[in-house]
């Protein structure tokens, strides 16, 4: 990647947006300081970097890296990738994110700099060490006969003006630059410099509208891409199951199934932390919120994360009631995957340093492609994430603040959710044996919510 060694350097700036509000170091081993800059501290109005990290002129001093730092970097598939392509050994968390801290998600980034003190940018040169050697445009096609956001029947050739427009900002042809004979390694190129969370095959992309062309690139990426990974039709699963959200009535970011020859069918969503202006807004993940670092990621329960929103929300009744309808949805759909890196707390674009719940994503039916999941959840609520009774969820909003009214209009959605399910599922791209096995488990879990003896 460079010639900078990552595991050498012990100390980052930290910027919120364009600004520098302080320093990240690794004083030893397990010693890891951030301090606020004086000159943050005492400007009128300057905004704390984390909701859990309130600005403060003594240092955050921690034996492992600050959760809040931790869970900016990369996952999964991506964290594999910065060990061969950055030669950073995994395990180092601190050097790993002196490598990929410069554009993470969200607002906050973290720059490295060396002995002198100057800054060290990763991105800098990144067209002139090969990238782009190779790289062969492709243009991308689409699902035929239905709009792939809203899954609005089309004619032949037609297109969802207003889908597509809201997805990509223009409706011309798009294409791809990736590698023809290896399109895969074009996704990590996010590394250089850059970062996405999530374990599954991913990568940033940049789209120049002037041009319709989609590139592999942490610099101002509006995109993300997820190709088929460990376990078969992801794509086609996360596509269906967000079209199922997005009906229901759910915040759900624009997105679509593009393919690329080569990789087949390849789910894209658009980044909702980056503004149409460019802007790129304050995100932070429950992970990040109630400090557990990114491996402990399961290890909470569901009461801590509804805590979290009625502390940091800036509407957190709405966001208590919303978060209690995703959570009956999601159990409803079978995605037994919502840890806490699946729920976030986004700044509010038009009263920037206030933030209220994030638009869903990296929803899917997990039971689908692992029939023997553990986990109907992924986190804990009263107690337990298996053999979840009706009960169980109407207790749980009981607990966190929810009249039995609102809990009752939550359940009153069932019958309708399940009617969309059976649609949407009927008109996605997965296979027919699939179809069928996604709305018979989620016949089974509407049985649960549903059952009188619960």
């Amino acid at each position: 990647m460079s010639d900078v060694e990552y595991s050498q350097i012990t100390k980052a700036y930290v910027y919120l947006r364009d600004a520098r509000v302080g320093v990240l170091e690794r004083q030893a081993r397990d010693r890891f300081a951030f301090q606020y800059d004086q000159d943050w501290l005492s400007m009128p109005g300057s905004p704390d970097i984390s909701c859990a990290m309130k600005k403060r002129p003594e240092p955050f001093v921690e034996r492992t890296l600050h959760p809040f730092f931790d869970n900016l970097i990369p996952e999964g598939w991506l964290l594999q990738n910065a060990e061969s392509l950055l030669h950073i050994d995994k395990a180092n968390r601190f050097a790993i994110l002196m490598a990929t801290g410069r554009l993470p998600t969200g607002a906050v980034s973290v720059r490295a700099i060396d002995s002198q003190g100057r800054e060290v940018d990763a991105l800098s040169g990144i067209l002139d060490r090969g990238l782009s050697d190779g790289l062969v445009e492709i243009p991308l096609s689409g699902p035929v006969g239905f709009c792939p956001t809203c899954f609005k029947p089309l004619a032949q050739g037609a297109i969802h003006r207003k889908c597509v427009t809201a997805m990509w900002g223009t409706t011309r042809k798009l294409k791809v630059a990736v590698y023809p004979d290896r399109p895969l390694v074009s996704f990590a190129h996010v590394l250089y410099g850059g970062s996405i969370s999530g374990a599954q095959k991913k990568g940033a992309f940049h789209l120049d509208t002037s041009r319709g062309l989609l590139r592999a690139t942490p610099v101002d990426a509006q995109y993300v891409l997820k190709p088929d990974g460990d376990f078969p039709e992801l794509p086609e699963n996360e596509h269906a199951t967000m079209a199922i959200a997005m009906a229901a009535g759910f915040d759900v970011p624009p997105f679509a199934l593009v393919n690329i020859p080569g990789l087949g069918n390849v789910f894209a969503i658009r980044r909702f932390d980056i503004t149409e202006s460019g802007t790129r807004l304050m995100m932070e993940d429950m992970g990040q919120l109630i400090r557990v670092p990114a491996d402990d990621k399961y290890d909470s329960t569901f009461e801590r994360v509804a805590a979290a929103i009625r502390a940091y929300s800036s509407a957190p009744e709405i966001d208590i009631g919303d978060f209690f309808r995703r959570l009956v949805f999601c159990f409803l759909i079978a995605n037994g995957d919502m840890h806490l890196k699946n729920w976030s707390l986004l700044e509010n674009e038009r009263a920037l340093g206030t933030f209220k719940l994030a638009p869903c994503y990296d929803m899917l039916n997990t039971r689908l492609p692992i029939p023997r999941e553990r986990s109907e959840t992924g986190l804990k609520m009263q107690g337990r994430d298996r053999n979840l009774k009706a009960s169980y969820f109407k207790a749980f909003g009981r607990s966190i603040g929810l009249s039995e009214s609102r809990i009752g209009l939550v359940f009153g959605e069932l019958e309708r959710w399940l009617e969309i399910v059976r649609t949407m599922v009927g008109q996605s791209l997965l296979q027919p044996r699939s179809k069928e096995r996604y709305v018979e488990i989620v016949q089974e879990r509407y049985r649960i919510l549903t059952s009188s003896g619960c």
